[in-house]
């Protein structure tokens, strides 16, 4: 008679049952911080984008008439492709509107820049049936799409 009620195999069938799952947990835990730092970094560079845009517009006074300012692309794609060259600005960054300067009497503008990436997962097969989704929407076991929208206010001095 056996002490324990264990037969000859039932341990390893049961650390085989139980192997997968864990492995998984322990692979989908790694997976969320590498996303997390990749979520970090692309709302980083989402922010340095913004704030090169916002301080390169034109005019870079307070202009007669309330002229609105016109946002320099050039300097911020390459301030965007030397943090995250893969990253998308998706669309255009945009300037929006937004109070009247009651000193001023013209309205205030901000500036939005929208980034997106497709970042690799690291352990595709195993979190992506979980993780994966790409920028266009679609499933993808080797992909998921993190997107970051950032607001910038433009200042403009006061010359009167």
């Amino acid at each position: 008679m056996r002490m324990g009620g264990y037969g000859n195999g039932q341990a390893v069938v049961e650390v085989l049952l139980i192997l997968p799952v864990f492995l998984a947990l322990v692979f989908l835990i790694m997976e969320i911080g590498h996303l997390s730092f990749r979520t970090i970094l692309i709302h980083h560079a989402a922010y340095e984008v913004a704030r090169v845009g916002s301080l390169t517009t034109t005019p870079h006074h307070a202009s007669p008439g309330c002229q609105a300012p016109h946002l320099n692309g050039n300097v911020m794609q390459r301030v965007q492709r030397r943090i995250l060259p893969k990253a998308r600005i998706h669309p255009q960054p945009r300037i929006q509107r937004t109070l009247m300067d009651p000193q001023d009497q013209c309205f205030n503008y901000d500036v939005e820049v929208n980034l997106e990436e497709d970042v690799p997962l690291v352990f595709m097969h195993m979190t992506g049936i979980f993780l994966g989704r790409n920028c266009l929407g679609q499933r993808s076991v080797q992909y998921r799409c993190l997107r970051a929208t950032v607001r910038m206010p433009i200042e403009r001095p006061l010359f009167k």
